[in-house]
């Protein structure tokens, strides 16, 4: 009988990571609201600077089963503790058919939201996300649904939760883009407690086309030039702050309309933005000014197998900023992996 050997693998991931927010006394709203009276808040600039290591084992029962254990490490640079966050992996990934994966227990966190409805430093600050998550990728439409169970109903803490949508229709080089990310904080104390049962919402959605071309599918020269698109957008947001006294609720509307250009593996965009009492509690807070111009630029190079460095920046003028200067994000990391075969060392038959 021929020897066979089980698919279990051991894989290491490391990302050493720096993002760092350069701003001074600029005025956005608060990440939730109070009604009609909302004064806005002095955000200043901040620097992140740490290290996540995953350590995983995987397992494949099946060939369209993938099951993961292992531990994820959160490793601040110049904290005062060594480990910041320690949190088990366990993840069970059925794919019924190509390109659809069912996801429950630790959940692929990097969202391909805009900024304004779910922040990208969110992934920083909140690395692991655990609960039920629905992954497509066909020809004709993409999708993200999820939901991450954030924190337990405790007599110390309340429930805290969020669910998120990003879908995309493909027609040709036509899109049709649609997110909607909801912010759930509070709910029912199931045993006798002395705080006030308070429940707050934050929902933020954007809805809009868009156009993407390939350049080098038409000219062959042109491989370098990957892709050109635009979109316009229509965002809101609905903030509930406690949903008994309704008079608190804010509803803030926005749209932008957004450019760029991917050559040579660099990917350019510009942006124009004006928006209205957008208050969203995961959203990028420079997103509630009322009038923005943003340019962006971002990369991914490879250094060697399964090494690379992620570089990236954002600029953005703010029509009422105070100061002349504009707020700036720029964001280094580097990415890698080590993936090893252990299936030897259970060998079947003989």
């Amino acid at each position: 009988m021929p020897v066979e050997f089980p698919d279990i693998h051991f894989a290491v991931y490391n990302s050493t990571y720096v993002y760092n927010v350069e701003a001074q006394d600029t005025l956005v709203p608060p990440k939730t609201c109070q009604g009609s009276s909302c004064p806005k808040e002095e955000v200043n600039g901040f620097t992140l600077f740490g290290d996540f290591t995953s350590l995983q084992l995987r397992y494949s029962p099946a060939p369209n089963v993938q099951l993961y254990g292992g531990i994820f490490f959160a490793i601040p640079f110049g904290g005062e503790d060594t480990v910041d966050l320690a949190r088990p992996i366990f993840t069970i990934d059925y794919q019924p058919f190509d390109g659809v994966n069912f996801i429950a227990g630790t959940l692929q966190s990097r969202h391909l939201f805009l900024d304004a409805v779910f922040d990208d430093l969110v992934y920083f600050v909140r690395p692991v996300e655990q609960g039920f998550q629905l992954l497509i990728d066909s020809r004709y439409y993409q999708q993200d649904l999820f939901i991450n169970w954030q924190q337990q109903n405790t007599r110390v803490t309340n429930e805290r939760f969020d669910v998120g949508y990003v879908g995309k229709l493909k027609f040709g080089p036509l899109r049709l883009n649609t997110q909607i990310h909801l912010d759930h904080l509070g709910g029912e104390i199931p045993f006798p407690d002395t705080r006030p049962i308070v429940t707050r919402n934050n929902t933020a959605w954007a809805l809009g086309p868009a156009l993407v071309f390939s350049p080098s599918a038409y000219l062959r020269w042109l491989s370098w030039w990957r892709v050109v698109g635009a979109s316009f957008t229509f965002l809101g947001t609905r903030d509930d702050p406690d949903t008994r006294p309704p008079e608190l609720t804010t509803e803030g509307h926005a749209h932008e309309l957004r450019g760029w250009v991917e050559m040579f593996g660099t990917r350019l965009e510009a942006a124009r933005w004006k928006g209205d009492n957008f208050v969203t509690s995961l959203g990028d807070r420079f997103y509630g000014v009322l009038e923005m111009t943003e340019v962006s630029i971002a990369t991914l190079v490879p250094l060697a197998a399964k090494v690379y460095l992620e570089l990236g920046g954002v600029l953005r003028f703010i029509d009422s900023n105070s100061n002349s200067d504009p707020v700036s994000v720029g964001y280094a990391a580097v990415h890698w992996n080590m993936d090893f075969d252990l299936g030897p060392l259970f060998r079947r038959g003989s």
